[in-house]
């Protein structure tokens, strides 16, 4: 029995870990700021990730450009830019690309790392064949309270009094 209550004290603080470091790294997001207005494009992609998870969309590690994502992309991005100094929302293929440069989101496919410049949706669905989270990372957001802990302080931290 003292096993068991062990392992669990064991998971509790893992999953703490993991939470604080990628807390930690969703503070310090590289984020564009365009004539003084941070772009939120980022966060809300995490957000519309994290939605597909605790929904079903996404039973693996495996992250595609589909309907069902941007969609809820720019749902989110819509109602989370509505003082916005911009007259669209950014494009999905900005932050899905992008989001690559903060270190937990990997991008599978041909000639990625060959890509200089921001490449457009078409390209992203022809030569990305998929996106992927860092493994403790999607282990934590597959914990429903876990996700929605994160999900919350996205929202608290990255799109709350911009």
């Amino acid at each position: 029995m003292q096993n068991i209550s062990h392992e669990v004290h064991n998971d509790i603080v893992t999953m703490e870990q993991t939470y604080s470091n990628y807390t930690n790294r969703i503070l310090n997001l590289r984020q564009a700021k365009i004539h003084g207005e941070v772009i939120v494009a980022k966060p809300v992609l995490l957000l519309a990730l994290i939605d597909g998870i605790g929904q079903g969309i996404f039973k693996e590690n495996r992250f595609v450009l589909n309907e069902w994502l941007e969609a809820r992309y720019l749902k989110l991005m819509v109602e989370n830019t509505r003082h916005s100094q911009f007259d669209k929302p950014a494009d999905i293929a900005n932050p899905f690309w992008h989001l690559a440069t903060d270190g937990f989101w990997h991008l599978n496919g041909k000639d990625v790392l060959e890509m200089k410049t921001t490449p457009s949706r078409k390209w992203l669905k022809e030569n990305v064949n998929y996106a992927y989270f860092d493994e403790d990372l999607w282990l934590l957001l597959q914990n429903q309270p876990w996700r929605e802990k994160l999900r919350n302080f996205i929202v608290e931290q990255k799109l709350t009094n911009l």
